[in-house]
């Protein structure tokens, strides 16, 4: 859906040497393949919303809060703060390259001390599958409307699964 940035990751995917067979910390250090990354994770992140039990009191806005209170981050909507991500709604992943944003601004593993202990390495998995498929294949996506999510145990993925014709 978003040639321009399809087209600049396969420009910089093709300055590694090895092609397909590139070395994976080459290709895990490259910028705009994290940014990429990066801003499918801000717009569709694995949870919507983080719970977490108060250990103490908090006061927020004039609310207080007592101990033992749940509360809810909202992921997803706080990807789509027009005031933190200018046009929410578009894969722009420039904005990651433009700028670094704060655990309170992009969360899609969480965050403190409760942050997904997995992320590093899931963020890491994510560019070396992602990278390895666009160096040996061409991709062509089916669906043309908009992506519709499902809510699972936990977590939130396309609703029917993405269907694409993958050409080598």
């Amino acid at each position: 859906r978003n040639p321009e940035a399809l087209g600049r990751l396969r420009a910089e995917l093709a300055t590694l040497p090895g092609g397909a067979q590139a070395d994976p910390e080459a290709l895990a250090r490259l910028p705009f393949l994290e940014a990429v990354c990066n801003e499918t994770l801000r717009l569709y992140p694995p949870a919507h919303v983080i719970h977490r039990r108060l250990k103490k009191p908090l006061a927020v806005l004039g609310w207080e809060l007592p101990a033992g209170t749940i509360v809810g981050a909202g992921v997803y909507a706080t990807h789509r703060l027009e005031s933190l991500y200018p046009e929410p709604e578009s894969f722009r992943p420039e904005r990651f390259l433009q700028r670094t944003f704060s655990p309170f601004e992009f969360l899609p593993w969480g965050g403190g001390a409760r942050r997904c202990l997995g992320a590093p390495f899931a963020l890491y998995e994510l560019k070396i599958v992602l990278a390895t498929i666009l160096q040996r294949h061409r991709l062509r996506l089916l669906e043309t409307g908009e992506v519709k999510l499902v809510h699972r145990a936990g977590t939130v993925g396309p609703k029917g699964g993405i269907r694409m014709v993958v050409a080598s």
